[in-house]
């Protein structure tokens, strides 16, 4: 995370370096993007850059984090406003609702899509880390509601179970980019759905044969 000098700075000039650092990791993966380029569209010397991030690799993740903060914050408003569906009508609708939060950050997806393809392996485990703390406190919220609503028994450990939809999201993510060379959930919407769906059935029923 950012040193202390760097939340001293004025609120415009943050801003800048933050909009410089989007648009350059949007455009390329951690280890093709320039520091240099990111300091000269800020407007601040290279030595200023190291008292503001420790390296290149904690600016990554503070700006990964704070577009996944982001994109979480956009899911929780849309979970309580759907409280009324169930909960696995509530987990498929967060790759609905990832559509519009596209169209409303465009650069936040861009991000999001150039790191689907990132293929350095400490720089992708660091964010991770970091976007399943995020997403830990979301998927946790979904359960809580579900274990009031009786959809879920309430012996079910939380927190086991939304380490469990961290995985499902990680695998639908890896099922479209694999398959459409992309996560582009709305061009592949119907195809989707039904893996969604297959991947809940097996967490809610289970695999085992029930007609012996």
């Amino acid at each position: 995370m950012p040193q202390d000098t760097f939340f001293n700075l004025p609120e415009d000039k943050r801003n800048l370096i933050i909009s410089s650092a989007v648009d350059e990791f949007s455009k390329a993966g951690y280890n093709t993007a320039s520091i240099n380029q990111i300091c000269k569209k800020s407007n601040i010397a290279k030595g200023s850059f190291y008292q503001y991030f420790k390296d290149k690799l904690d600016l990554y993740v503070y700006i990964m984090t704070l577009a996944i903060k982001e994109k979480v914050n956009f899911f929780s408003t849309a979970i309580e406003e759907s409280h009324n569906l169930t909960f696995i009508e509530q987990f498929r609708l967060l790759f609905l609702k990832g559509i519009e939060f596209a169209k409303k950050h465009p650069q936040y997806a861009a991000l999001g899509e150039q790191f689907s393809k990132e293929n350095d392996e400490s720089a992708k485990s660091a964010v991770i880390k970091e976007g399943d703390k995020q997403s830990e406190v979301l998927f946790i919220q979904m359960i809580e509601n579900a274990k009031t609503k009786g959809e879920i028994d309430s012996s079910v450990d939380s927190l086991a179970l939304s380490m469990l939809l961290q995985s499902l999201t990680g695998a639908v993510n890896k099922y479209m980019l694999n398959k459409f060379g992309n996560i582009g959930y709305e061009y592949n919407e119907d195809d989707v759905n039904n893996f969604v769906d297959s991947l809940l059935h097996i967490l809610f029923n289970g695999i085992r044969n029930n007609s012996n």
